[in-house]
């Protein structure tokens, strides 16, 4: 073969196989999901948000009440369906909701659903909603679902941290992939 022909089908096989990574990068990319897609100057703003709700499962699971509050507002307020005490207004309502609450009585590994996190940012506010499915003796042969639930509203930004502000909780059962059960 000489080197004229070589030098074309080396073209020819490079330039093919370009053209199938672009379309399968192309048929990927319109496999993904629109939110999942964070472009712009929200984009740092969504992922410092989805650390607080990180941060929120770290607190429940390590029954780390400092931690927790810490990420409240300290005018926070946390709405509770079926909770005739609710609405618990302010750090040390919600304070003494969350050390009476089954995650902070009972040893819990508290888990979420990436895929079902909503974050919408509005300048220095954001809506999130997420859910929690509690582990109850998480590292026993005996392991059950302890609870399952989310929670939703409005976050704002304090100088540099996102705090949770005006939330709502309540059960999220029975399990779904696709349905939000707020609002």
């Amino acid at each position: 073969m000489n080197t004229w022909n070589s030098t074309i089908k080396r073209r020819e096989f490079w330039a093919g196989l370009a053209g199938m990574g672009a379309g399968v990068a192309g048929l990927a990319k319109g496999m993904l999901p629109v939110e999942a897609q964070v472009i712009g100057p929200e984009s740092t703003q969504v992922a410092e948000i989805y650390q607080l709700q990180a941060a929120y499962h770290r607190a429940k699971t390590t029954q780390d009440i400092d931690l927790m509050m810490s990420l409240w507002d300290p005018d926070g307020v946390l709405y509770i369906q079926g909770d005739p005490n609710s609405p618990y207004i302010g750090f040390h309502s919600v304070k003494a909701f969350f050390l009476n609450s089954g995650s902070f009585r009972n040893r819990r590994f508290s888990m979420v659903p990436s895929f079902k996190i909503q974050i919408r940012v509005y300048g220095e506010q954001a809506w999130l909603y997420f859910e929690c499915h509690d582990v109850g003796n998480f590292d026993l042969n005996t392991r059950f679902i302890a609870a399952d639930a989310f929670l939703a509203g409005a976050v704002r930004k304090i100088g540099r941290n996102w705090l949770f502000w005006n939330m709502t909780a309540g059960a999220a059962s029975p399990l779904s992939a696709d349905h939000y059960y707020f609002p």
